[in-house]
């Protein structure tokens, strides 16, 4: 064999022994990510809270792979698309370029927001926030805003390539995770822009002054519940500097100007200028709250921060994920399963009686607000609790609108806008429903009213229609005669057991005309003018945004049933028809503070037309009906697609 020969199979050897080195390399790397994903698996899955210290020794070492993985085969991934045409793996060998971006985005992302919240997040290892002052974290996060923000350009980036992600087109098994991708894109983008304005909200550089907003949804109206007292919160330097709680009655200067009330409330009511506990009679929180910190009188002209308002319901479950508050005055600890009876007792006169509602229970039915409130912050101070489910809670009272939240600053405005945690009124890209009651009878009726509803939409129609059909029970089987009077029963629970005066609106697609409406006349007697009324529906603008409103008023006895239908056409813009079959979109708003309550939707194809997809997944078909039945917890988009057979 000639020496140029030996020189090539030298060549070539050495090129064997060197992939074998890559190939052995990048399956260990391989390995070690496989090791690391299952790692984070049993994490999550595990009961309890996660471990913090755990999670970013996990994320280091998913870097450490990510990273390996980019410099041993990142140039490889650019080859995918050449491959895009085989089966099954085509579509992911197509998009790995993007994936690893992906990957290598979040890992950065997870590793450098580890790193600038090390001293934090060893504390909340060690079992809370007992170690590190709220004024320390307030400093540390302020000290931190480089690392942050690098991180949140990283996982911008991230989410830069999965948007050029097909995700149809991924193997089933890659595909069927898009959805938690893109919630932990979302979630880690809001939590990284969160932590980078936290600073100016707690007070780093100067006080903030929040309202805090207690709402009774018992007593229901269109921004939650009818406003029963209000905390003013002022935070400096990350610390509580002062809060004091007042009864709602006691905000109101009249020698101040007001605007007038809603006519409804004037009409049913008996009120001639909206104070500030009527100030929610908007179903779009930025507007309530709007108004709500121009009717807060007290220390007149006060800057305001934002406004932050709960009801019971989320007063409970944030109760919940503290733990037992010891409350000054209360006889034993509160709970979740007591706190509402706790506010309910202390509500009450002292007697249980008649007697007992005097002008002192008056000045002080409220009082409580205040004790609740301080020792729900000293044990958030404390940390003895589960921080993890603490925050999951609030974003599910935040995402099912029983905690608002609104906020003066325009980055924090944009953060809530862009994960829909507003509590603002938005368009959807095809039909809208939002259905709002307002309890305008003096009492806590909705304790005891339970609702249901059912929206059928015909697509055989021309033009194609829309009937919603309401039905609300009064659960109550006291025998009490519906007559319009302001009263304080010496029982809370007695203040329930009233007929419900119920002011409903429906909020539609400006465009749509209303065919008909049931009407159900309510005699004269029942109301504050008394003047009979026909029942008949009124419609009007929305200032809220491009919708119409339906009104009318109703009166519910106790111990009854009352079912309302309308019918109208949908907006021109609820189909959208394609050659070949057609997308129809609906955007399901739910009241702030309404319990959830059963909803179905029916929509029915047009004829000739099988179903091609439909959102959620769970619909049921019967014959050329698409049913989707859950509780309205939380705004729902519905669309479905369907082609010509």
């Amino acid at each position: 064999m000639t020496r140029k020969r030996w020189i090539g199979w030298l060549f070539v050897l050495a090129g064997l022994v060197l992939l074998a080195l890559w190939a052995w390399q990048l399956g260990r790397t391989a390995q070690s990510l496989r090791g690391h994903v299952a790692q984070a698996q049993a994490l999550t899955d595990a009961p309890g809270p996660i471990d913090p210290a755990a999670a970013c020794e996990l994320v280091q070492g998913l870097r450490g792979d990510v990273v390996d993985l980019r410099r041993q085969a990142g140039g490889l991934t650019w080859l995918g698309p050449l491959f895009g045409w085989l089966p099954e793996v085509g579509g992911t060998l197509r998009a790995a370029p993007h994936l690893l971006v992906v990957a290598d985005g979040m890992t950065e992302a997870g590793a450098l927001a580890c790193g600038a919240l090390d001293p934090l997040l060893v504390d909340l290892s060690d079992g809370g926030m007992d170690g590190l002052a709220m004024e320390e974290v307030g400093a540390l996060l302020a000290g931190r805003q480089a690392e942050l923000e690098q991180a949140r350009a990283a996982v911008d980036r991230a989410r830069q390539a999965w948007a050029r992600v097909d995700v149809d087109a991924l193997h089933p098994v890659i595909a069927e995770r898009a959805g938690t991708l893109d919630r932990g894109l979302s979630f880690s983008r809001a939590g990284l822009a969160a932590l980078v304005l936290a600073p100016e909200l707690m007070g780093m550089d100067g006080p903030r002054t929040y309202l805090v907003v207690a709402l009774n949804e018992d007593e229901l109206r269109p921004g939650g519940g009818f406003i029963s007292g209000v905390g003013e919160v002022q935070v400096e330097g990350g610390e509580l500097a002062a809060m004091t709680f007042r009864d709602s009655y006691a905000v109101d200067d009249l020698s101040l100007p007001y605007p007038p009330a809603p006519e409804p409330m004037l009409r049913y009511m008996g009120i001639d200028l909206m104070g500030f506990r009527d100030s929610n009679w908007s179903p779009d929180f930025p507007t309530a709250a709007r108004q709500a910190i121009a009717l807060y009188r007290p220390g007149y002209p006060l800057a305001v921060d934002g406004v932050v308002a709960l009801d019971q319901r989320a007063v409970q479950e944030l109760v919940a994920a503290l733990g037992p508050l010891e409350v000054e005055g209360a006889d034993a600890p509160v709970t979740a399963a007591t706190v509402v009876a706790y506010v309910r007792q202390a509500w009450a006169p002292v007697s249980g009686e008649a007697s007992g509602l005097t002008e002192e229970w008056w000045e002080q039915r409220k009082a409580f607000m205040g004790a609740l409130a301080r020792s729900a912050w000293e044990q958030l101070r404390g940390g003895d609790y589960d921080w993890m489910y603490f925050a999951l809670t609030l974003l599910q009272m935040v995402e099912e609108k029983h905690l608002l939240i609104y906020l003066e600053h325009p980055g924090a405005e944009a953060l809530l806008a862009e994960q829909g945690w507003d509590g603002a009124l938005r368009p959807g890209d095809g039909d809208f429903l939002l259905i709002v009651d307002a309890n305008l009878g003096y009492n806590k009726a909705n304790g005891r009213v339970r609702q249901a509803a059912h929206y059928a939409v015909d697509l055989q129609s021309s033009p194609p229609t829309a009937q919603l059909t309401l039905v609300y029970t009064h659960t109550s089987t006291a025998a009490v005669p519906c007559q319009p009077e302001i009263r304080q029963d010496p029982l809370y629970e007695q203040m329930m057991d009233r007929c419900y005066w119920d002011y409903l609106r429906v909020y539609i697609p400006q465009d749509s005309e209303l065919l008909e409406a049931e009407r159900f006349p309510v005699p004269g007697e029942w109301l504050w003018l008394g003047v009979a009324e026909s029942g008949e529906v009124a419609r009007y603008p929305a200032p809220e945004g491009p919708w119409s409103t339906l009104g009318v008023m109703d009166v519910l006895p106790t111990a009854s049933s009352r079912s309302r239908s309308f019918a109208w056409t949908l907006a021109a813009d609820a189909v959208q028809w394609e050659p070949g079959g057609g997308v129809y979109l609906l955007r399901l708003v739910r009241q702030p503070g309404a319990p959830a309550y059963p909803l179905t939707v029916r929509v029915r194809l047009p004829a000739g037309s099988s179903l091609l997809a439909v959102e959620p997944a769970d619909a049921r078909i019967a014959g050329d009906e698409v049913i989707l039945q859950m509780m309205l917890e939380r705004d729902r988009d519905i669309w479905l697609r369907w082609g010509r057979e």
